[in-house]
Order: structure tokens, then sequence, then C-alpha cells
């Protein structure tokens, strides 16, 4: 059956046909655990959109840093038609990342600043702790229907984004007959605090990673209510984006999500640099402990209860004390030995990972807009100084022989040139590590396919290239204003998202007949790896950047050595 039957079928089921145009003029309604929900007909009444389903406790007041609670319930008819509040932003990286974005497609002076412009008149969603809401959409409210679902995880390198943003505001991947969800998880220093209090007061002898658990819990309230969409829970995809992807890592990891998903989608994860622990320091990075330990400092919280005065501050408070220093403010997922017990590297590399169908990939030029944002080549390092023409001693320490080879792969490297560092980034942040992610999980023995995208914009004077999330809209069936899609564009996108929803379906990415731009997109084989390249035209073929990549996947393998105890 068709999602727009099944649509019909929903909307008037049992009717003649003029009550069934009367019927889906009224709202959609589901009965879930916590009670009654009327959504909205959106797609000319072929998919059901709920917005704005508390999945958890709003995590306010003395719930603040703690494991997300169950959700509340509620009489009568709760209206979803509107999103959650966002969680609270950190934003300053964001803005320089749009500014970069629009700097560099081509365009005329004029119209950059214009559009500048008009981003920064436009209204921001609100923002608030209370934050733990996801959005539904299906095509079939009928439990009978058991169609796959979709659980998208927003990027933001964990201090940014929502589930509600632009890019994700799209009915194209229900259409296809898959009930999709979008969530939103804490924040930054509210998702990822780990104060060496909050601690104490667990009973798994852990702190932070509270927006993890929050991911975690949204797994959980999909196995439990997402039958009554339509959508089937022992068929579930997890995919994410940038930190999104590195989530869908952690859930990978994570033995607290094992069993809540069935496939899973990483698309340009970004955890090649942070490798942060919860009680002791590596690389550049303190503990998370230490860290948080500073943060409630510079808040004043220093007498004997720090986490209670801490926690009848205001958001706003704190999120001044995080603006006031990237350092101090910066709080990310830990490995903590519970939620997540080790890097996703080690996971993979010891086979400890997740055992299910995994697309993974990264775009050809995603250094053009993460370099600017950084400001330095290595991530972990970025809060070091800085020299201006010559090579970071902590690059030169990391890499130590391979730096000479290094400086051949990307020439001007040794003197800080632009180019060479935007290269490398790109290659040593997403494009190597997701090789070595499904180099890992192929020889595992589980079904693994790597993706290259490279569509870029044929414009003069672009210089962003096939940028860090530029495949977003093209996944999702987006077509955001700021950035249209031309014919060939939309195009690509038809291909892509039957690739994921096929994936989806039945662990199939070729479950759709190959045809003129939908190429049979092999498995990867560690002794002969391919990719799919995905740009006007769709081809299949060998790595092209694997002498880059076997530089840096061995310092990965070096860093998981030294963070086993």
């Amino acid at each position: 059956m068709t999602q727009s039957a099944y649509a019909r079928r929903d909307a008037g089921a049992g009717m003649p046909a003029g009550e069934d145009d009367m019927a889906r003029r009224t709202n959609p309604e589901v009965e879930i655990g916590q009670g009654r929900l009327a959504g909205r007909w959106k797609a000319k009444g072929t998919v059901a959109v709920f917005k704005g389903i508390p999945f958890a406790a709003p995590p306010v007041g003395d719930l603040r840093w703690r494991p997300p609670a169950p959700a509340p319930s509620w009489n009568g008819v709760r209206d979803a038609g509107k999103h959650g509040a966002t969680a609270v932003q950190r934003a300053a990286g964001f803005e320089t990342f749009m500014h970069e974005l629009l700097g560099g497609q081509g365009w005329h002076p004029t119209r950059v600043r214009g559009l500048e412009a008009l981003m920064q008149r436009m209204p921001r969603p609100p923002e608030s702790e209370d934050c733990l809401y996801l959005t539904v959409r299906s095509p079939a409210l009928d439990p009978a229907a058991k169609l796959p679902v979709m659980v998208w995880i927003h990027g933001g390198d964990h201090q940014d984004g929502s589930g509600s943003d632009i890019y994700y505001d799209s009915n194209v991947i229900a259409g296809k007959g898959v009930v999709s969800v979008s969530i939103n998880y804490r924040l930054g220093v509210f998702g990822y605090f780990a104060h060496p209090d909050l601690r104490a007061e667990s009973d798994h002898d852990v702190a932070g990673n509270y927006g993890t658990l929050d991911q975690i819990a949204t797994l959980e309230w999909v196995r439990d209510n997402i039958a009554a969409f339509g959508g089937d829970p022992d068929n579930v995809t997890i995919f994410g984006e940038s930190a999104g992807g590195e989530s869908v890592l952690h859930m990978m990891t994570s033995p607290l999500a094992r069993g809540l998903f069935h496939r899973a989608i990483a698309q340009s994860p970004a955890n090649g640099g942070q490798m942060i622990h919860l009680d002791r320091p590596f690389l550049a990075h303190p503990s998370a402990e230490d860290r948080s330990r500073r943060f409630a400092e510079a808040a004043g919280a220093t007498g004997d209860a720090p986490i209670a005065q801490l926690r009848t501050m205001s958001a706003e408070r704190l999120h001044e004390i995080v603006l006031a220093d990237d350092e101090r403010g910066d709080h990310y997922p830990v490995i903590d030995g519970y939620v997540i017990p080790e890097s996703p590297f080690g996971a993979f590399a010891g086979g400890r990972q997740a055992p299910v169908p995994f697309v993974i990939g990264s775009n050809a030029d995603e250094g053009t807009l993460i370099l600017p944002a950084l400001g330095a080549p290595m991530a972990e390092y970025r809060y070091l100084p800085q020299p201006g023409d010559a090579v970071q001693p902590e690059l030169a320490e990391a890499y130590g022989d391979d730096l000479a080879r290094l400086v051949e792969i990307y020439p001007g490297l040794d003197r800080r040139d632009r180019r060479a560092e935007i290269d490398f980034v790109g290659d040593r942040m997403f494009g190597a590590p997701a090789f070595y992610y499904a180099d890992h999980h192929a020889r595992a023995g589980y079904p693994t396919h790597l993706y290259h995208f490279a569509r870029v914009p044929k414009l003069e004077g672009q210089t962003v290239g096939a940028y860090h999330a530029a495949e977003l809209p093209f996944v999702h069936g987006s077509n955001v204003p700021i950035l249209p899609m031309t014919a060939k564009d939309k195009a690509l996108s038809r291909e892509m998202v039957t690739y994921w929803t096929d994936h989806a379906r039945r662990a199939d990415v070729n479950a759709s007949a190959p045809g003129v731009n939908h190429p049979e997109w092999r498995a990867f084989d560690p002794d002969d790896p391919q990719w799919i390249r995905f740009d006007h035209t769709v081809t299949v073929e060998p790595v092209q950047r694997r002498d880059q990549y076997a530089i840096f996947t061995s310092l990965i393998d070096r860093r998981v050595a030294a963070m086993t105890p």
C-alpha cells in the first residue's frame, strides 16, 4: 500500500468519498502511553506530523544534571502542532559557520550582506532547559502498518542545533513510507557537565553524558510508543550528522543503547579530536571533572554544596559563564566507563560495537568551514599557542616520522598554508575516521557501506566546495531557501533518500532496482575498498584517498592503545 493510500485510510476509513475529504481537514490523533495527541496533516494530507512531544520530564530545578526522568502524562488531547523549545545554544560557532558558508558561495557581496542581515533579523526559536521534545512524521497511523522507523540525531558540536532545524523540517522521508523521528537533547554545559559531586550523586559512579542519556531515552520512547504512529519498534534506524554522527557511534558503543536500534547511518561523524575522559587527562584535554570543577569556581559555587548552588542559578547565568571563556565553557561527551565505556574507535577496533548494518561517509571538502571555526588544524590542540607560519609542535609530535609525508601530501602544511590545512582537517577529522570505522565494521563481518559526497555548486568564485553539512538537504529532501536546489540537485536528493530509506526498510541499500543514476552500491570490502560517490552523477569507485587516510588511522590506533588503562 502506498503512503497516500495509508493516509487516506487513516483519515477516513469506511467513509464515503465526500466524508473522507472532511476527515482529512481534521487533525490526526494518536493515543500513546502519556495520553492523546493531535497533530497536523501535511504534504497534501499524506503525512501526519506530531511536534513537541515530551519524551522525558523537563530537566530543570533539581532535575538539572540528572539522567532523564519519565515523561509526564496529560488528560484530554494535547496539541502537537508546534515544536518544543530548543536546548540552550552556544551559537557563536554556528554564526561563524554560516558567515563562511554564505561568503564562500561565489555570490556578489551585496547578496551575501543581504542574506546575513536577513538571518540576523530572523526570529530565533525559543531556547530553554525544558527542551526534551521530539517530532514524529508518519504516512500511516495504523499499528498494523509496521513501517520502518528512522530516528534523526542533529549535529552542532554538542553545543548547538535542534531536531526542528530547517534542514530537517521535511516530510520527504516520511513520504517514502517511513516513520521519521527527530529529537532534541541537552547540549553543552546542560548536557555534559561532569562535576565530581554529581558523580557522588550517581548510582553508577559517573557524571556528565546527560545529553547522551537523553538520546537513549528517545530510543526507549520509540520502542514503547512508535507502533501507535504506524512504526515498527523492531526496525529502527538511527542516523545523524557531525555531532549527531558521533552520537550514532556512541549509541553503537554504549551497552545502554544495545537492542534499541537495528541499523545505523553516520554522516561525517566528528569525534577524532576529543577523546575526553571523565577522571583523567588525555592529550591536551583535562579530565571532564577538572574542567567542570573550574566552571563551578568561575560561577562562584565553591562552598560545601556547589551543585545545590549551581542548580539554583538561572540557565541564563550559566550560559553567560560559558560564553565568557571558550575553553572553560566546553563540555562534551566523555568516556565514563558506563554510558560511553570506551572510545568508539576502541570499540570498533576491538569488535565490541553494535552488530548492525551500517552506512558511513563524509564530504569532499569538510575542512572549508570547519578550519575557520577551529582556528587550528588539530581540534584537540586548538586552545594551545598557534605558531603563525610553522607546524604546531603538538602536530609534529603526534605524527613524528610521518610529518614529512604529510607535507608531501598537503604542500604548505609546514608553513600553515590555508589550503593545505583545510585539506588536512577534512581528511583527518572526517574522511579517515569514516574509513576507519567502515574498515573495522566490515572486518567484523557486519554489512557496511561507505560513501563520499562531492556535489559542488558550479559557480565562479565558489570556495566552500562540498562543505561540512552540505549533504543535509539532499538526505532530508529539504530545499532551504537561501541555498536553493537545481533540478540536478533534486535528482541527486531523490537518489540519496532512496538509498537511505532502503537501508532503513530492509538493511539493503540496493533494494530499489538500479537505474541510470542509481548504481548498485557495493558493500565495503577491506581488501578492495570502494565507496559510492554522490555527485550529479552517482558512481561506485575505489576509495581515492587511502594514502592520506593510512597516516591518520595509524595515529588513531596509537591513541586507542594509549587510552587503554
